[in-house]
């Protein structure tokens, strides 16, 4: 009874460990006094939200917009391409560059604007350059937001300039940031702290300054006092916003660990979505701790396949496995799990993805990282399409030919031995024939009929 009562408390023990563990601990508005309305820290790399107050709540994302507007204008225009700005961009209110209807512009210098200084004009004239009107660029990127994964996001232009029915969540917002800063062109532009627009037809040369202080560090200015923003480590980029009543907001990503974050704030204050950011990725950085599960190009043992000179082709990762493994958490609790793509047809191309490697912690996916091929598999011989190797062909067919060869040469032996019998029969009748006619010979001489 006592032994089964102490195996009961340790169990019951353990669980609580493990439990207490693996939580995150789910803090309140009050826990990070924050000023924005809602907030969101997300880590990109395991898809993993880490923090999130109110994140699901509709909102004006404001300038945040621009995001998504230089998203599509890079995957539909050449970033050489010239854009003729409009009379509608040029009449945009707010942040703007002061673009002339009728200047020429390139792609990629109105994409800097927006992104770099938060242009409106800037982006009316990528929105209209790529949707001929405001309406149809609107359609585009409520198209582009379901592709990416937004769920409760609409939008109505593409400067984010406040109008009804243009809103977001700080979910969706994090969705948004990370698949924009997944292009390369964006990733440059909206880390640069400064930039020069160069002389256009009707304008010289502009300067601008980038609304992200926490690229350089800088001391900003809201409606009733200075404060200070000093540059923080590891942030590659951001978008910041204002609405028409004084509402901020911002997007920021940074790398920690290796990892790739994006920290959001909503409704927040112009001092506020500073210090907001700056709150949420100093917590991202106590909670975040990457762990890595396995080395780029660990070999996790063979695929089958068919057709090709072999029937296997070995497994490797693609890139490093790692995951947020939380404080408390063992390392124990880690496991993977490969899943192998059916159906596998020579020719396999070294690096070629064939299948998958699932990592969980205790039973939790939290991450996937694909296989690929370690090396060339070339078609392979008549027999390949039913799994049979070249090496394995050359085995049975050298099998075969040995059976052959052998039933062959018993054949001929025997052949042989038939011959070599009747041969001895016929000299032994032939013999046998000549002592007959030698034994009449002599009974002939001797004059015997009997």
């Amino acid at each position: 009874m006592i032994v089964r009562l102490k195996k009961t408390i340790c169990i019951i023990l353990c669980a609580i460990v493990l439990i207490s563990g693996l939580n995150i601990t789910a803090y309140s508005v009050t826990d990070l006094n924050l000023t924005g309305t809602s907030a969101l820290i997300y880590c990109a790399d395991t898809d993993e939200v880490i923090y999130e107050k109110n994140a699901d709540e509709k909102m004006d994302l404001a300038s945040i917009t621009k995001l998504l507007t230089c998203l599509i204008a890079i995957e539909k225009l050449d970033m050489n391409q010239q854009i003729e700005i409009t009379a509608e961009a040029a009449s945009m209110p707010k942040t703007n560059i002061d673009l002339k209807e009728g200047e020429l512009m390139s792609v990629e210098n109105l994409i800097a604007a927006s992104l770099i200084s938060s242009a409106n004009d800037a982006a009316t004239a990528l929105g209209l350059a790529c949707g001929g009107t405001m309406e149809n660029f609107a359609s585009m990127m409520n198209d582009r937001a379901a592709q990416i994964g937004c769920t409760s996001s609409n939008f109505v232009n593409s400067s984010g300039y406040t109008v009804e029915g243009h809103y977001s969540t700080a979910r969706d917002v994090a969705k948004i940031a990370k698949a924009a800063f997944s292009n390369k062109d964006i990733r440059r532009l909206a880390g640069l702290s400064k930039y020069t627009i160069p002389a256009t037809n009707l304008s010289s040369a502009r300067e601008i300054e980038s609304t992200n202080l926490f690229l350089e560090g800088s001391d900003g200015t809201d409606d009733f006092f200075d404060f200070v923003v000093e540059k923080y480590k590891g942030v590659f980029g951001g978008k910041t916003g204002r609405t028409v009543d004084g509402q901020c907001t911002m997007v920021n990503g940074f790398n920690h660990d290796g990892m790739e974050v994006y920290c959001v704030i909503m409704g927040s204050t112009l001092e506020g979505r500073y210090s907001d950011i700056k709150t949420l990725m100093d917590y991202a950085k106590t909670v975040i701790c990457k762990y890595t599960v396995f080395k780029k190009d660990t070999e996790f043992g063979t695929a089958k396949l068919l057709g090709g000179a072999t029937n296997k082709v070995k497994a490797v990762a693609a890139k490093e496995g790692f995951i947020n493994l939380p404080e408390g958490a063992s390392a124990s609790l880690v496991e993977t799990k490969c899943i192998y793509s059916d159906s596998l047809i020579a020719p396999i191309k070294k690096g070629q993805k064939i299948g998958v490697i699932e990592i969980y912690l205790a039973d939790d996916l939290c991450g996937k990282v694909d296989l690929v091929a370690a090396s060339d598999i070339k078609k392979g011989w008549f027999l390949s399409p039913f799994g049979i190797t070249n090496m394995q062909t050359i085995m049975m067919g050298s099998a075969l030919g040995l059976f052959i060869i052998t039933v062959i040469t018993i054949f001929v032996l025997r052949i042989k031995n038939k011959r070599r019998i009747k041969a001895i029969r016929r000299e032994r009748l032939m013999e046998e024939a000549r002592r007959q006619l030698e034994r009449e010979e002599d009974l002939q001489r001797r004059g015997w009929h009997f």
